[in-house]
């Protein structure tokens, strides 16, 4: 497997942008198991880049060595996080090695709360999901979809 580098030229950002790429890489046939996000800043404007581990098709952009962090958008086992998840079975059923409380302890049965976004880091070709604390005794990803409503609330 290989990873490639892009830099799209989409306008949006988040769980927009996050869509734009996942799309333009399914409709170019492009198969990848690992998509990642960064925001470049070697430049004099910062810029955000795509990473992907390429598992099949000819992927646009530029060869690359593993990056060593990314926030990652697609990764083995994603469309399974569907719902409440004990961490347990989040490891088991997924790429994600490791399921990390900010603000408090995680265990085996501590139940996410994903609303089917999960966007763990990339750390040294480790996986890491970032949970908080969230009402009801359950946890949620750190990062979720619509921190607050976007585009005056037009879609």
């Amino acid at each position: 497997m290989r990873w490639v580098r892009l830099v799209p030229d989409f306008t949006s950002v988040g769980a927009h942008f996050d869509r734009q790429v996942l799309s333009a890489l399914d409709d170019a046939g492009v198969a990848a198991d690992l998509v990642l996000t960064h925001v470049e800043r070697t430049g004099s404007v910062a810029v955000t880049v795509v990473s992907a581990r390429i598992t099949g098709g000819l992927a646009p952009g530029t060869e690359i060595e593993e990056p060593a962090r990314g926030r990652c958008v697609r990764f083995p086992g994603w469309a399974v996080l569907t719902g409440t998840h004990p961490v347990a079975e989040i490891v088991a059923a997924t790429a994600i090695d490791e399921v990390v409380g900010i603000g408090a302890a995680v265990a085996p049965g501590t139940l996410v709360a994903t609303a089917g976004y999960v966007r763990p880091e990339y750390r040294d070709g480790r996986l890491v999901l970032l949970v908080e604390p969230a009402a009801g005794g359950v946890f949620q990803p750190s990062e979720v979809e619509q921190p607050h409503e976007c585009c005056a609330g037009t879609h």
